[in-house]
């Protein structure tokens, strides 16, 4: 699984040791006011971020937009299995559903983890694991981002040029399964043309999603 940057420190860290590492800047285990959370976007895609003891689950869902899946303002949600958080403000008939103007530490550490999902068309589907309380000290904004994932780079499936995969023609990804992913010269040659940027997401080739 591929590295990332601890934002902390701006220090290149390995994937299986940067909660280690992010812990050693937060503290962990006690009650520091604050907790680390990761979120899993499936395959190499993953970050951490800090969430404060006063930040509500729409918070976290505003951090998860910015860095990895907005695109058109589709609506999403968090799910326990149990409740499901709606970032839609009214409507909620069914106790089984709630908006995110909810405690995000309450619930991420009475659940342990949640799903997400942004747009209920085009999904994209992320987990959001509750790794332990830490300090909260130094943050200035609610959520946090603490570390991701460093960029993936793709071959060109049309050529096969090392990493250089710049566009993804969206007609072709669903077609054939790994394919689409072409270097700037393939791609100007191809006979689609609808085509997203590669991206540092797994939102990468999804509705209108450019990163």
């Amino acid at each position: 699984m591929a590295g990332g940057t601890c934002l902390v420190c701006d220090k290149k860290v390995p994937a299986k040791k940067m909660q280690a590492h992010l812990l050693g800047h937060f503290g962990g285990g006690g009650k520091g006011g604050a907790c680390l959370v990761r979120a899993n976007g499936g395959g190499p895609y993953w970050l951490y971020a800090r969430v404060s003891g006063k930040a509500k689950l729409s918070g976290l869902d505003d951090l998860l937009r910015s860095v990895w899946v907005e695109c058109c303002g589709h609506l999403s949600s968090f799910s326990d299995g149990n409740v499901t958080y709606l970032s839609m403000s009214d409507g909620f008939g069914d106790p089984r559903e709630k908006t995110m103007k909810v405690n995000a530490v309450k619930v991420l550490a009475g659940s342990g983890g949640l799903g997400y999902t942004y747009d209920f068309g085009t999904s994209t589907e992320l987990g959001v694991e509750f790794v332990c309380m830490c300090s909260g000290a130094g943050m200035k904004k609610s959520v946090e981002l603490a570390a991701r994932n460093a960029e993936i780079k793709y071959d060109c499936s049309e050529c096969g040029a090392k990493g250089a995969a710049a566009e993804i023609c969206t007609e072709c990804m669903w077609d054939d399964e790994g394919g689409g992913m072409m270097c700037a010269e393939c791609a100007k040659k191809h006979d689609d043309e609808d085509f997203l940027p590669v991206v540092n997401s797994p939102r990468m080739g999804m509705c209108g999603y450019t990163g």
